[in-house]
C-alpha cells in the first residue's frame, strides 16, 4: 500500500472527526523546523500519551501513519486575539458551538481569547474540549476583559478590587490578562499584580484621549505585548487612535523612538494587520474567500450580513489599511517582536467586514508576507514566537520532545507559497488526530444567532 493510501486509511478508520492514539509515529513528508526556519526532510515524529517523544520510549507496538512528499507538517497554530464573541442586537456572548471547530480544523490548536464576555462558559467549554465531549483548540484563558470592554467593569473599581480580580483569574488559570477601555491607573495595577502572579499582560489601547493609555507610556508601566496600535507621540492624545493612525506616515522618522522602545523592552506587537483590510472591504487577490464561509453561518446571520451597509467606520478603517501596512513592515525591518492573532469577533451591530477567526488566521498570515516579511518568520511568529509572547514556550510552538502534540498538515510547501497554508486536511491536538473536512463539515451553518 502506498504512503498516501496509508494516510486516506487512518483517516477512514475514524469513527468521528477525531482520534486518539497513545502512540504513533508519523513518517514522511516535511516538517518545519523552527531553529532554521525551514522544512526538513520528516525523519519520525513520535507521538507519546499527547506529548512529542524521541522514539526511545519502551513501545512495543506503535501507530504509524506515512505521508507524501506533498505533506508539510507544522507545530499547531497558535492565535493569540482569539475572540469566539458574537454580538447581536446589543447582546454579546461566546461561541461554543461552531468556533473551536473552525478553529481546530484551520490548524490552530491553541487559542488565546484576548478577553472573554464569558468567562465561565469558556471555562465550562474547555472542561469538555478537554474530556473529549467536544472539539476544540486549547483555551489558553484569559479570564474577562480588564476596561470598560468588560460587561462587569466598574470605572470605580480600588486598587484591592482590581488585584482580586487578577489573583481570582490567576487562580482559576488563566495564561495572560488583556485590557481594554482601561485608565493608565488602572493599568498599572493591572501590569504589576499580574506580573506577581507570573502572567503576561496585553491591551487593546489608545492614545492618550479622553484618560485612555497610550501604548508608549503601558511600555513603561511593563506592559508586555500590545494589540493593533505602536502608539508613540505620532497618535496625538488630542483624537481617538483609529482618527489619529489614518493621518500618520509610516516613514516618519519620530517613529523610530517608539520601535526602539519596543525593541528595548522587549514588548510584542500584534499588528491584526487582516482585520483592518476587512473591516476597511480593501480589496485584494490574497482575502478572496477560498473556504466559502457563508456556508457556516446560521441562514439568519447569513440574511443579517447580506443586508449590512457599508459604515464610517469601514471607510475609516480602509484609509488606515496601508498605513498599518507600512508600519509593520518598518517594525520587521527594525528586528520588532511580532505577534499573530486574528481579532475577528462576529459583531452583528458593528459590523467589521467579512473573515471567520479560524480560517482569517491564513489570510493574517499572508498579509504578512504580503508586505514583504517572508514566509518562514511569518511561520515562525504563528508557533514559536507566539508561544514564546505567552510564555508557553515549553510547552507549544515547535515539534520538540516533551511538548503538546499539537500539529497540522498541508498540500505544499507555503514558504514558496503562504496561502498553501490554507489546505489544512489533517490537525493533530494532544495527541488526537481530527479531519480537517470533517470539523468544517459539522460546524456549517451553525455560526451566529438563529432568530
Amino acid at each position: 500500500m502506498n504512503k498516501r493510501l496509508v494516510l486516506v486509511f487512518v483517516l477512514l478508520i475514524f469513527s468521528s472527526s477525531q482520534v486518539f492514539c497513545q502512540h504513533m509515529i508519523i513518517n514522511g513528508g516535511w516538517v518545519f523546523d523552527t531553529s532554521t526556519k525551514t522544512f526538513k526532510k520528516n525523519k519520525g515524529i513520535y507521538l507519546v500519551n499527547g506529548i512529542f517523544g524521541t522514539g526511545s520510549e519502551n513501545v512495543m507496538n506503535w501507530e504509524v501513519m506515512s505521508l507524501s512528499d506533498e505533506d508539510y507538517i507544522l507545530p499547531g497554530l497558535i492565535d493569540l486575539h482569539a475572540h469566539y464573541r458574537i454580538s447581536y442586537n446589543q447582546q454579546a456572548y461566546d461561541d461554543t458551538v461552531a468556533m473551536p471547530k473552525i478553529f481546530l480544523a484551520n490548524g490552530i490548536t491553541s487559542t488565546f481569547p484576548a478577553g472573554e464576555i464569558e468567562p465561565e462558559k469558556m471555562w465550562d467549554l474547555q472542561k469538555d474540549i478537554e474530556a473529549n465531549k467536544r472539539p476544540g483548540p486549547r483555551i489558553l484563558h484569559s479570564g474577562p476583559y480588564y476596561g470598560t470592554a468588560a460587561p462587569d467593569w466598574n470605572p470605580n473599581f480600588t486598587e484591592r478590587d482590581i488585584r482580586d480580580r487578577v489573583d481570582y483569574w490567576a487562580k482559576r488559570g488563566a495564561y495572560g490578562l488583556k485590557a481594554k477601555g482601561i485608565t493608565p491607573e488602572h493599568l498599572a495595577i493591572l501590569i504589576d499584580q499580574a506580573h506577581k502572579n507570573k502572567l503576561t499582560v496585553t491591551g487593546h489601547l489608545d492614545s492618550g484621549f479622553k484618560n485612555s493609555v497610550n501604548p508608549q507610556d503601558a511600555i513603561h508601566m511593563g506592559i508586555d505585548r500590545v494589540e493593533h496600535f505602536l502608539g508613540g507621540n505620532l497618535l496625538v492624545d488630542t483624537t481617538n487612535a483609529y482618527n489619529s493612525l489614518k493621518e500618520l506616515d509610516p516613514m516618519d522618522p519620530e517613529m523610530e523612538e517608539i520601535i526602539q522602545l519596543y525593541i528595548q523592552n522587549g514588548v510584542y506587537f500584534d499588528a491584526t494587520l487582516g482585520t483592518y483590510r476587512a473591516i476597511g472591504m480593501v480589496d485584494s487577490p490574497i482575502f478572496f474567500d477560498w473556504a466559502y464561509e457563508g456556508q457556516y453561518f446560521t441562514p439568519f446571520t447569513k440574511k443579517l450580513i447580506e443586508g449590512i451597509k457599508p459604515s464610517d467606520f469601514n471607510a475609516l478603517c480602509a484609509k488606515i489599511y496601508p498605513v498599518k501596512q507600512g508600519v509593520l513592515k518598518r517594525y520587521y525591518d527594525a528586528g520588532g517582536l511580532i505577534t499573530v492573532g486574528t481579532d475577528r469577533p462576529l459583531l452583528l451591530d458593528n459590523y467589521l467586514g467579512g473573515g471567520i477567526g479560524g480560517f482569517f488566521i491564513h489570510r493574517e498570515m499572508a498579509a504578512m508576507v504580503e508586505v514583504g516579511i517572508p514566509a518562514a518568520d511569518v511561520l515562525y511568529f504563528a508557533t514559536q514566537q507566539n508561544a514564546e509572547a505567552l510564555g508557553i514556550e515549553d510547552r507549544a510552538g515547535s515539534i520538540s520532545p516533551g511538548k503538546w502534540a499539537d500539529l497540522m498538515i498541508t498540500k505544499g510547501n507555503p514558504i514558496e507559497d503562504i496561502k498553501r497554508t490554507r489546505f489544512v486536511h489533517t490537525v493533530i491536538k494532544g495527541g488526537k488526530i481530527y479531519s480537517s473536512e470533517e470539523l468544517k463539515n459539522a460546524a456549517k451553518g451553525k455560526l451566529g444567532p438563529e432568530n
